[in-house]
């Protein structure tokens, strides 16, 4: 059950992050939407959210132990490998998250991706 409370507080943080990254602008940075207009770039960052949260809420309960556990161990590397890319842009012209709330957010997603991964594989 701690397992369990602790990948639901990290998948949350990643929740909480994408709000972050819509309010700082985080298509900015990306090749290809960067290139768009504002009032086409933002609506679609937004808006691809949908159909990532509802998959990720689908397979967060999915019935299969051995798809939940994958899952899981997909989202706790990304939740690692997430905090490294925003390190590696963190000097991108157009990066928003030199913050201590962003900063916060992704480094406890990170670090909670990390225990859980440990827990779950040992």
């Amino acid at each position: 059950m701690a397992a369990e409370i602790l990948f639901y507080c990290g998948l949350s943080l990643l929740f909480v992050h994408e709000l972050d990254a819509i309010h700082r602008h985080e298509w900015r940075m990306f090749p290809g939407l960067s290139r768009l207009r504002e009032e086409v770039a933002y609506p679609a960052f937004a808006l691809a959210h949908i159909p990532l949260f509802l998959l990720l809420l689908i397979l967060a309960g999915h019935p299969s132990d051995t798809v939940q556990f994958w899952f899981q161990a997909v989202v706790d590397g990304f939740l690692i490998v997430h905090l490294g890319l925003h390190l590696l842009l963190k000097g991108h012209d157009k990066n928003e998250f030199a913050n201590s709330v962003s900063r916060i957010i992704m480094g406890a997603a990170a670090l909670i991706g990390f225990i859980h991964l440990i827990i779950i594989t040992t």
